[in-house]
């Protein structure tokens, strides 16, 4: 006589699906929380370019990423937002670090694009 096994088959677990949220989606989120319980700038947890004119004949700028293009007539920087153009004559990155540069010469208009 032939006994008849049962079989027993796991089912699968069914996971809810989680909506996918980029870290740049979520970013303003957590520089606000922080903004507010840190009290420090947004801009500075965001790492927005900040860009200080000094008349016409100095830029300094924070939080860029690169040096796209650099003539005496234009300077090109990459920021995490967009690019910065700085328009003119003479001009001359007097000096540049990982967190800032600074602009000289005579500065005739600065774009964003």
């Amino acid at each position: 006589m032939f006994h008849k096994k049962e079989v027993v088959v796991a089912k699968k677990h069914i996971h809810h699906k989680k909506e996918k949220v980029s870290p740049e989606a979520r970013e303003p989120v957590i520089t606000r929380l922080l903004t507010e319980k840190l009290k420090i700038s947004e801009d500075v947890l965001s790492r927005a370019p900040i860009l200080m004119g000094y008349g016409n004949r100095r830029f300094c700028i924070e939080n860029y990423s690169n040096i796209i293009e650099y003539t005496k007539e234009r300077i090109r920087i990459q920021t995490k937002t967009g690019k910065i153009h700085i328009l003119g004559k003479n001009l001359v990155i007097a000096y540049y670090r990982d967190d800032g540069m600074c602009v000289i010469g005579e500065v005739t208009s600065v774009e964003y694009h």
